[in-house]
């Protein structure tokens, strides 16, 4: 069994409160068919759950998160059986610390490929559940919808009719570490937020926002992005960027 896991790109992204550690968001979610890792269950005799082509501690991959939670849930034998004779292979195009939510994706497909090929009959209420345990962006992938809006911490996913522009992505290499953005957002700039502005654009197409905001006023995260990591700073003026970066898009001229 093989399945495409999809990036995904943020319109815009608005903080409008906090949840104890967490931040609280306003967001346009559109799935970027074009980018995409490829998730394969591969016939093999091994005696531990295995991932292959991922450069990540297994501890500390979704995947295998993704496959604990699992076992906690539906307490079936099958999973142990059946990844003691599979392994996971992952086909990695996606960058990491991105904002495209590669790893978010990679889990809830793994998620879902599970699902249907042990027929554990996991309802998407209860998937999307399980996917919010290991990622905020998780719940969005499991939905399958080609554009959303996502508030709270990713947990509420709203179907939102959307006028897509055509894209063009980019990634600098340059890796943004998400919770050192956050930090420095809360630290910085959380006396700025804007929750009246937050709330108009969740009624404005993709295609209005990118032509009618700038960058910096589509992401709240984008000028601690360009603090922590500099390279961002020289597109400030003609790149948004997909949530925490450090990728950047732009409505294709």
């Amino acid at each position: 069994m093989k399945r495409k896991a999809v990036a995904k790109i943020n319109i815009f992204l608005k903080i409008v409160g906090t949840r104890g550690m967490y931040h609280e968001i306003v967001s346009r979610f559109i799935r970027y068919e074009k980018l995409f890792d490829e998730i394969t269950f591969v016939a093999c005799q091994q005696k531990k759950f295995t991932i292959e082509g991922m450069n990540i501690p297994l501890q500390s991959n979704l995947i295998y998160k993704t496959y604990q939670k699992l076992k906690e849930f539906t307490q079936n034998r099958q999973l142990d059986a059946f990844f003691q004779s599979h392994k996971v292979v992952v086909n990695k195009n996606i960058p990491q610390g991105a904002g495209l939510g590669g790893g978010s994706s990679d889990a809830a497909t793994f998620l879902l490929m599970t699902n249907e090929i042990l027929s554990l009959g996991i309802d998407q209420k209860d998937l999307m559940q399980i996917g919010a345990s290991i990622g905020a962006d998780v719940p969005f992938f499991i939905s399958k919808l080609p554009a959303a809006n996502v508030k709270g911490i990713g947990e509420v996913i709203e179907p939102f009719e959307d006028e897509i522009p055509e894209i063009e992505l980019f990634t600098p290499s340059v890796y943004c570490d998400t919770a050192a953005v956050y930090t420095h957002f809360r630290q910085h700039f959380y006396h700025t937020i804007q929750k009246k502005v937050a709330e108009t654009m969740l009624h404005q197409t993709s295609k209005e926002i990118v032509r009618e905001y700038t960058p910096l006023q589509a992401n709240d995260l984008y000028k601690s992005a360009a603090h922590l990591c500099p390279v961002l700073q020289k597109y400030q003026e003609e790149y948004f960027l997909s949530g925490s970066g450090s990728s950047l898009f732009r409505e294709k001229q």
